[in-house]
C-alpha cells in the first residue's frame, strides 16, 4: 500500500540470483508522482578526505584571504544557479538559491568562520567544517521536517565552499539521456549541476515535502522516491532502474516481465489531466456529493495554475517562507524577537496573492514557525522542542510581530478574498487572543482611515489532540476549522515523521486518527462550518475516499494533484465511502484497519497515487 510520505518501509525485496546485477525491488517513500524507466547516475557533492587542522600565526593572512576567495567564488556560482533557476522553474521559485546565499552572507555564521581561522589558528576548511557541524546539529535537532531540510541546505553550502577552497571542478564523464539521479541526499548545488531537461526521476536516501529539491521535482513533474537506505550499495551509475513515484517503489535492473508491465501500465494509464489545461467543473462524487478541492502552497505564482486546474482557491498559504525567501528576513525587531518582514514587504506578497486568486478564498495560515528557529539565525547552544514555542504560542508572546502580519494581511484583504488561521492553537483561550487582536489591529487601522472593505474570516488550524477534544468550545470563536494531518498524526501517535526509530507508526490510518479526524467533521457539522483538510493525507486518493466518507468535503493539496483527484473523486461514491468509513471506525486495531482497507479498498486506487 501507498505510505504518506514519512511513513517510512524498511523492507528490501531482492528478486532473482545473486549479484549486483540481478533484478532487485526497494521500497521507500513517494514524494513526487510518475514512473520512469531510465539510468543510474550516482551524484553527490565533493567532500574532501583530509585537510590541514591547523595554521601558524604567519598563516592567518594568507588563509583568511583563501577563505574570502573561496566565499566570493560561492557567491558568484550560486547567484548563476538562481539565474539558471528563474529560467527553468520560475522567478518566484529561484528564491531557493537566494536560502543559500543567505546563509554564505550571514553575518554570524561568517564571523565565527573568521573568529577559528584568525583566534584559534584552525585552517578555514576545518574552520568551516566545525562551524557548520555546530549550526547543523541545531537544525537537526528540531522534529519539523521543513527545519531539518534547511539544515540540508547548510550542509550543502558548507560543501560548496569546501568544493571552492580545494578547486574542485564540478562532475566529469558522460551523462546519460534518460538521467535518473541517485544519492543519499540530492541538494540544489548537484541538482543545479545539471540540465533539468534530462533529469528524468530522483531516488534518494534522505528528503521530505518540504525540501527545496522536492519542491522543484513536482514543479518539473519528475517522479521521485525517497527514504531508502545504503542506496549507493544497491544501485551503481550505469544501472537500468525504473522508478514508481506513484507507490515509492525502484526496481534495480528489473526483469523483461516487469519492464513489460511498465510499458503496458503506462499505455493503459489513465490519463493525467494537463496541468494547463483549464477545468471549472465542480468536484463531485459520482452519487451527487460536493467536495471542493483547494491548493497547499507558499508561492503566490502557483495560485493561477492551480486554478486553471479546477482549485476551488487556496486552502493553505504557508506565510512563513517569506521571512526564508525574502533577504529582509535577516533584520530583527530586537534581540531573542523572530526576524521581522516589513508591514509593507508583507503587504505586497498579500496582495498579489488576493489578486491572483481574485474572489476565490485564501486561507493564510499565520507565522508557524519557533523561536529563533528560522533559517541562518539559530544561535550557537539554542534548544527547543518542536513542541514547544511556536505558531499561536509565539505570536501571542511577541504581539508587535503578529500585528506587524495581521496589519499587512487585513490592508491586502481589500483586494481579494483574504482569510486568516491561526495555528498550533491548543485551547479556546488562544483562539479568543487572537480574534481580540484581529479586532484590535482592525479598529487601529480604521482609526488610520484605511477602509477594510470586508469582514475577513479567522479560522483555527486543528493541528494537536488538544484542539480535537476542546473544539466545540474554539468553534465559538472560529469562522471555520482547517486539519494539518500530518501534526495531527505525530502529535497523536506521539511518533515523528522525521523519526526513522518510530516513523513507521506515522500513519493517517490509525484508529485514534481516524476516531481524531470524525470529531472534527462532526463537531463542525453541529457548528454548521466549514471543515478543510490541508495535510498529505488529502492528495492521494484512497485517503481521501476515506476522509470523504468521515463527512469532510473541503481537501486541500498540492497543485499538481488537483485535476488528478478531481478526476478520481468522479467515480466516488460517498454513500460507500461513508459506510467503509464507518466501519473501519469500528476495528479496535491498527492491523485490522490496514488489512481491511488493502483487501477492500486498496485495489480500487491502484495507479491513482498521487504525492
Amino acid at each position: 500500500m501507498r505510505r504518506e510520505p514519512g511513513y517510512r518501509i524498511r523492507k528490501t525485496d531482492r528478486i532473482g540470483s545473486a549479484g549486483r546485477r540481478a533484478s532487485f525491488k526497494l521500497s521507500g517513500i513517494p514524494l513526487s508522482p510518475g514512473t520512469i524507466l531510465g539510468t543510474a547516475y550516482q551524484a553527490e557533492p565533493f567532500k574532501p578526505s583530509f585537510y590541514r587542522l591547523g595554521i601558524s600565526r604567519h598563516e592567518v593572512s594568507q588563509e583568511m584571504r583563501r577563505f574570502e576567495a573561496a566565499v566570493e567564488q560561492s557567491r558568484q556560482q550560486l547567484t548563476g544557479i538562481r539565474k539558471r533557476l528563474e529560467a527553468l522553474v520560475g522567478k518566484d521559485r529561484a528564491y531557493i538559491a537566494d536560502v543559500h546565499l543567505l546563509i554564505l552572507e550571514d553575518h554570524r555564521f561568517r564571523t565565527e568562520i573568521e573568529r577559528r581561522i584568525v583566534d584559534r589558528l584552525y585552517s578555514p576548511e576545518r574552520a568551516i567544517r566545525e562551524t557548520a557541524q555546530e549550526w547543523l546539529s541545531i537544525f537537526r535537532s528540531l522534529e519539523d521536517p521543513f527545519f531539518q531540510e534547511r539544515g540540508s541546505e547548510l550542509q550543502d553550502v558548507e560543501d560548496r565552499l569546501l568544493a571552492n577552497l580545494t578547486e574542485v571542478n564540478g562532475k566529469t564523464g558522460l551523462i546519460p539521456e534518460a538521467l535518473i539521479l541517485v544519492a543519499p541526499e540530492v541538494t540544489l548545488s548537484v541538482l543545479a549541476d545539471y540540465e533539468l531537461e534530462r533529469i528524468k526521476g530522483l531516488v534518494v536516501t534522505r528528503a521530505g515535502t518540504a525540501s527545496h529539491v522536492t519542491i522543484i521535482a513536482r514543479s518539473y513533474q519528475i517522479p521521485m522516491v525517497s527514504g531508502i537506505e545504503n542506496l549507493i550499495e544497491h544501485i551503481l551509475t550505469g544501472d537500468t532502474i525504473l522508478v514508481d513515484g506513484d507507490e515509492g517503489v525502484v526496481y534495480r535492473n528489473p526483469t523483461r516481465t516487469e519492464t513489460e508491465h511498465y510499458h503496458s501500465s503506462q499505455s493503459g494509464r489513465v490519463k493525467r489531466p494537463d496541468a494547463g489545461a483549464p477545468d471549472s467543473t465542480p468536484g463531485m462524487t459520482a452519487d451527487g456529493r460536493p467536495v471542493y478541492l483547494y491548493i497547499n502552497t507558499e508561492s503566490e505564482s502557483e495560485v493561477l495554475t492551480g486554478l486553471k486546474q479546477g482549485a476551488e482557491g487556496v486552502g493553505l498559504f504557508r506565510s512563513e517562507f517569506m521571512f526564508v525567501k525574502n533577504r529582509a528576513a535577516t533584520a530583527r525587531a530586537r534581540p531573542a524577537v523572530p526576524p521581522v518582514l516589513s508591514e509593507q514587504a508583507q503587504f505586497e506578497s498579500y496582495r498579489s496573492l488576493a489578486v491572483a486568486a481574485g474572489s476565490k478564498p485564501v486561507m493564510l495560515r499565520t507565522l508557524d514557525t519557533g523561536e529563533g528557529t528560522l533559517p541562518v539565525q539559530a544561535q550557537a547552544g539554542f534548544e527547543q522542542s518542536w513542541l514547544g514555542l511556536r505558531g499561536i504560542r509565539l505570536s501571542l508572546k511577541y504581539p508587535e510581530v503578529f500585528r506587524l502580519q495581521l496589519r499587512a494581511l487585513l490592508r491586502a484583504s481589500a483586494f481579494g478574498n483574504l482569510n486568516i488561521m491561526f495555528p498550533m492553537v491548543s485551547s479556546a483561550d488562544e483562539m479568543i487572543q487572537g480574534r481580540e487582536t484581529v479586532q484590535a489591529v482592525e479598529a487601529e487601522l480604521e482609526r488610520e482611515g484605511v477602509k477594510l472593505e470586508r469582514r475577513v474570516e479567522v479560522g483555527v488550524m486543528v493541528e494537536v489532540p488538544a484542539a480535537v477534544f476542546t473544539l466545540d468550545a474554539i468553534l465559538e470563536h472560529a469562522d471555520f476549522a482547517a486539519v494539518g494531518t500530518n501534526d495531527l498524526i505525530q502529535y497523536t501517535l506521539a511518533a515523528g515523521r522525521a523519526d526513522d526509530l518510530v516513523s513507521d507508526l506515522f500513519s493517517p490510518l490509525h484508529p485514534a486518527v481516524l476516531a481524531s479526524l470524525k470529531k472534527v467533521a462532526d463537531a463542525c457539522a453541529r457548528a454548521n462550518k466549514k471543515a478543510y483538510v490541508c495535510g498529505e493525507a488529502a492528495s492521494h486518493p484512497l485517503y481521501a475516499y476515506i476522509l470523504i466518507g468521515l463527512g469532510f468535503q473541503h481537501l486541500s493539496l498540492h497543485l499538481h494533484g488537483v485535476a488528478y483527484l478531481k478526476s478520481a473523486i468522479r467515480g466516488m461514491s460517498y454513500q460507500a465511502a461513508r459506510r467503509h468509513a464507518n466501519h473501519l471506525l469500528k476495528l479496535p486495531t491498527f492491523k485490522a484497519v490496514n488489512q481491511f482497507v488493502q483487501e477492500h479498498l486498496e485495489s480500487q486506487w491502484k495507479g491513482l497515487a498521487q504525492a
